[in-house]
């Protein structure tokens, strides 16, 4: 089995051999900080958690009742962001298999069950080929984008493109790994896999 030895200068690799091979380190170290911030906050956070449950004698539990299953069998293999109205569940599915079917598929939230007329099909036809979160204010959902660096607008009642209400400054923010989205009705944040959220104005975009 593999072993990593750790300094400051280098990092070194040995096989199962004994072979080793050195590589520098400031790529690593940066990698290696930054695991030991997350988990000193995963842990700082689950004392936390821990805390509260211990303070109000409650602890989560799972609710498999309320599980929307199987997602596969409705062809959703590949589900990412989700929202809902209240009455139905929209949840992503990205091109992830290379099947072509990027879209949303909808479900109805009480019984859990398919609701293909509520689905949006019209992701490929716009381009949008690599979806991830995606929020509604109940009359446009706005579905962002890995690839195009973007967030896509549809028009709820009809799920046709609203190409009028898509943030298209992402990519020169340098939001350019969006995935998930919110909004308060004035501000829409996105989230980039570069660990930040990016703030626009629903106004102008």
């Amino acid at each position: 089995m593999e072993s990593q030895i750790m300094n400051m200068e280098t990092t070194t690799w040995r096989n199962r051999n004994g072979d080793a091979s050195r590589m520098t380190t400031k790529g690593h170290r940066r990698r290696f900080n930054r695991l030991c911030q997350c988990a000193a906050i995963l842990l700082s956070l689950a004392a936390q958690l821990s805390a509260f449950a211990a303070s109000t004698g409650t602890f989560a539990s799972r609710n498999p009742a309320q599980d929307f299953t199987p997602l596969r069998g409705a062809g959703n293999d590949s589900p990412w962001g989700l929202w809902s109205d209240g009455t139905t569940m929209w949840v992503v599915e990205s091109d992830y298999d290379f099947q072509q079917d990027d879209k949303l598929y909808a479900y109805n939230l009480a019984t859990k069950q398919r609701d293909p007329a509520k689905d949006f099909d019209t992701l490929i036809a716009a381009g949008n080929r690599w979806p991830t979160g995606l929020w509604s204010d109940g009359t446009t959902m706005w579905i962002a984008d890995w690839e195009d660096d973007k967030l896509y607008a549809y028009k709820m009642i009809d799920k046709s493109r609203d190409a009028a209400k898509d943030f298209n400054t992402l990519k020169a923010a340098g939001n350019t790994n969006p995935t998930g989205l919110w909004s308060d009705g004035t501000t829409m944040w996105v989230s980039d896999a570069a660990d930040k959220l990016y703030a626009y104005k629903m106004s102008d975009k």
